[in-house]
């Protein structure tokens, strides 16, 4: 066998080297040195094939795929990702003593329109999905929306839950009447790699405080969380000369202009009067304890407070409330008793488990 002249031994060996790198321009390289010789059709197959096979490269890249690596760094093709596409809701669900009406969702490609030709080639930004909502305020006050709010979903061939937090934009809302407003969510190209649209919901309030549930994709689930009203309107508890009439009765899932209640529970609120037939003024239990719930397990329990105590001699007061935490799974039968200083009285009623509706389909509040 002959040998290569020094210049071209060493440009060869240069080339192996950079061959044992897996670079496709040292092949060319070392491929080029050998023409220039004008000895290529001499070389013996061993001799460029040992240090070939043992850079591993062997026309092939690191991993074997035989894909090798041209430098070039251009971008890369933008993931596949779910289609969000916009759509009408028309769904109405209640959060702190506020109803909302979510109409629509509009959709915007922040990616495509931050693109001159529209195309997306690398996702940066991912999607802004804007939902148009109406507030209902059906209390006498004005009241300030500020629902936290989100967007979830289950993420395919998983049990996770993936859980996106949106921007609330809303205006006061005088009371008994509406305001318009808007949610916005970005979901981000890692999330809309992931994204499930038929499981989509849109969520106001916190996670594990009785949230209220607005169905995004055609999986999900509604969840109004509006108050349920109760048939215990006219029962009365006769007390040391005073009359208690329940005058409305609601299960709801929050506290009346406040926070909601943790998963797993439920307010029962009584509106009641107190009418005073003696002539002097008559007071319940300081505190709580001027009511006392027996639950369908047999347990006892007693209520939260009372707006007002005393009632004067003569007189009679009105829109008094009371609340008990019971049982989300709340149907069943009750026991309720009313003390004041050494007399009581008691009613049983049963409470049934049902949709609520909007104050616009209550009979009263």
């Amino acid at each position: 066998m002959r040998t290569f002249r020094a210049t071209t031994i060493a440009t060869a060996a240069a080339g192996l080297l950079l061959v044992g790198c897996g670079g496709e321009e040292a092949i060319s390289q070392l491929t080029d040195a050998f023409a220039e010789s004008g000895e290529v059709e001499e070389v013996e197959a061993e001799t460029v094939t040992e240090p070939v096979e043992a850079s591993g490269t062997d026309e092939t890249d690191a991993d074997g795929t035989g894909d090798t690596d041209d430098g070039d760094t251009a971008e890369q093709p933008a993931p596949e990702v779910a289609a969000v596409d916009g759509r009408t809701i028309d769904e109405t669900v209640h959060y702190v003593g506020l109803e909302y009406t979510v109409s629509g969702m509009t959709v915007v490609d922040l990616d495509a329109e931050a693109s001159p030709d529209g195309q997306v080639d690398n996702r940066v930004q991912g999607l802004e999905l804007t939902f148009d909502v109406s507030v209902f305020n059906p209390g006498n006050d004005t009241a300030m929306p500020s629902p936290p709010a989100s967007l979830r979903w289950d993420e395919p061939g998983t049990g996770n839950v993936v859980d996106v937090s949106g921007r609330a934009d809303f205006r006061q809302v005088p009371g008994d009447s509406s305001s318009s407003g808007e949610i916005v969510v970005r979901v981000p190209p890692a999330d809309l790699e992931v994204y499930d649209d038929a499981s989509a919901r849109l969520i106001l309030g916190q996670s594990g405080h009785s949230a209220a549930q607005v169905p995004v994709g055609s999986d999900a689930e509604l969840i109004t969380r509006f108050p349920v009203q109760q048939p215990l309107d006219g029962e009365t508890f006769d007390v040391n000369d005073v009359e208690v009439t329940i005058t409305a009765a609601e299960v709801r899932w929050d506290y009346t202009g406040n926070s909601h209640l943790e998963d797993g529970q439920a307010l029962l609120e009584l509106t009641y009067t107190m009418a005073n037939q003696a002539d002097r003024q008559s007071c319940s239990t300081r505190g709580e304890g001027a009511f006392a719930l027996t639950l369908p397990s047999g347990d006892g329990i007693v209520d939260l407070g009372v707006t007002e105590r005393c009632v004067r001699g003569g007189e009679t007061e009105t829109d008094v409330r009371t609340g008990f935490l019971i049982d989300a799974d709340y149907a069943g039968d009750y026991t309720l008793r009313h003390e004041r200083s050494d007399d009581q009285d008691e009613i049983t009623f049963t409470l049934v488990e049902q949709d609520g509706v909007p104050s616009s389909e209550r009979t009263t509040r």
